[in-house]
């Protein structure tokens, strides 16, 4: 994962230490910058559920996703930062 091109997506500068106050600049920032957007599921496109695809979509093509596509693509930002990251 191409961690400034991630921080550049969501117009993100702080710390990025593994502490609880940068998961909640993160989080805000991430919150802030990239939508929900349920479009593929819509036009009928396939989803499939690869960290690469989902990073790839946000960052470069700068769109928002759906509820797995967001999650994974933030807990990969998180771990690639030190975080411990369960996704449930």
């Amino acid at each position: 994962m191409d961690v400034s091109a991630y921080l550049a997506r969501i117009n993100y500068s702080g710390p990025t230490d593994p502490s609880a106050e940068t998961l909640r600049f993160l989080h805000l920032a991430h919150m802030r910058s990239v939508p929900f957007e349920n479009l593929d599921i819509s036009q009928g496109r396939e989803i499939v559920c690869d960290e690469d695809r989902f990073f790839h979509k946000i960052t470069h093509q700068r769109r928002g996703g759906f509820c797995y596509e967001l999650n994974g693509a933030f807990a990969a930002l998180l771990r690639t930062l030190g975080f411990s990251v369960a996704l449930l």
